[in-house]
């Protein structure tokens, strides 16, 4: 296997549980640190809270961890679904986005293309009874 020189590589943290945002300043001391990401699914399992990704205050954990990383110089990354969400962070100072999910992009594909295969599959059988009745 050929040898990676450090500088080739990104050290990019996700900071998804509530013990690494308690512990956040030192985390972000480390040296070699150059991005960090916000995963909100995760920090809200780590306090029993699956259901508050959304809520007042997980955003508010969210913008300090951001307004930490910012103050400390190491980029904060966000994960949005649309393009609009993005303001919100962009008003923070955040400039790297991590559009949509794997998971959501196949969800989502899967259920257009499915609905589209429904509809089709629909007006064939209805297509199909209507010459039968005819």
């Amino acid at each position: 296997m050929p040898s990676v020189r450090i500088n080739e590589v990104v050290v990019a943290l996700m900071i998804e549980k509530q013990s690494a945002v308690e512990q956040l300043e030192q985390i972000l001391s480390v040296p070699g640190v150059d991005m960090v990401q916000w995963g909100p699914a995760d920090y809200c399992m780590s306090i029993g809270r699956p259901e508050a990704r959304r809520s007042p205050e997980v955003k508010e954990v969210e913008r300090r961890v951001i307004e930490t990383c910012l103050r400390k110089g190491i980029p904060p990354r966000a994960e949005i679904q649309t393009p609009a969400e993005a303001e919100w962070y962009q008003r923070l100072g955040v400039r790297h986005f991590c559009l949509g999910t794997d998971l959501l992009i196949l969800h989502d594909w899967w259920r257009d293309n499915g609905q589209q295969l429904r509809n089709r599959l629909g007006a064939a059988r209805a297509a199909a009874e209507g010459a039968e009745r005819g």
